[in-house]
């Protein structure tokens, strides 16, 4: 899993500029909600399946554009959001993305590089590892994070993400004046 401060820190700066900083916040925050699930003692099979976000996503954009059309835009973005934290997941480990349908956890693993010498060479490989879903999904006895909030890479990585959208804001704010 990803630590927190990055997926806060990516849907943040992929949202701002599309909806605002502020709107970028809560968008932000409804990332993280697939990581609360110890905390509502949910198994992460069902926390972590795009399918079943996908389908709590749908029902969420129907349900707005109905009585709040005007949310329509902060909704349909949040919903993305909350979409991207599973797929943020497969790339650093075993993620139960297409539950119930497949029982099973995949990841990918992706490399790549540019090799520089007498000719510039693009070389990539991928790996789609499927494992087994550890434990039916049952009420959760041991509620506990697992996972790094931030490590020192992610947290300058996130602190980059998040100031940057920020200062552009604040930029367009108050232009710059020249004496003289």
């Amino acid at each position: 899993m990803p630590e927190l401060t990055l997926h806060f820190a990516v849907l943040f700066a992929l949202s701002a500029p599309i909806i605002g900083v502020r709107k970028a916040v809560i968008v932000s925050f409804v990332s993280l909600l697939p990581d609360l699930d110890f905390l509502f003692n949910v198994h992460r099979s069902i926390s972590h399946s795009a399918v079943l976000l996908l389908a709590g996503v749908l029902v969420a954009i129907l349900l707005v554009k109905e009585f709040r059309p005007s949310l329509l835009l902060p909704t349909f973005v949040g919903g993305l959001s909350l979409l991207s934290h599973p797929i943020m997941d497969l790339f650093s480990g075993a993620t139960p993305f297409f539950w119930p349908i497949v029982r099973e956890s995949v990841s990918l693993h992706l490399e790549a590089a540019l090799v520089a010498g007498r000719s510039l060479r693009f070389e990539w490989t991928a790996l789609v590892k499927w494992s087994q879903t550890p434990a039916p999904p049952a009420p959760v006895t041991d509620s506990a994070l697992v996972g790094p909030i931030f490590t020192s890479e992610g947290f300058i990585s996130s602190l980059l993400l998040v100031a940057i959208p920020i200062m552009m804001r604040l930029l367009r704010q108050r232009p710059f004046r020249s004496k003289g």
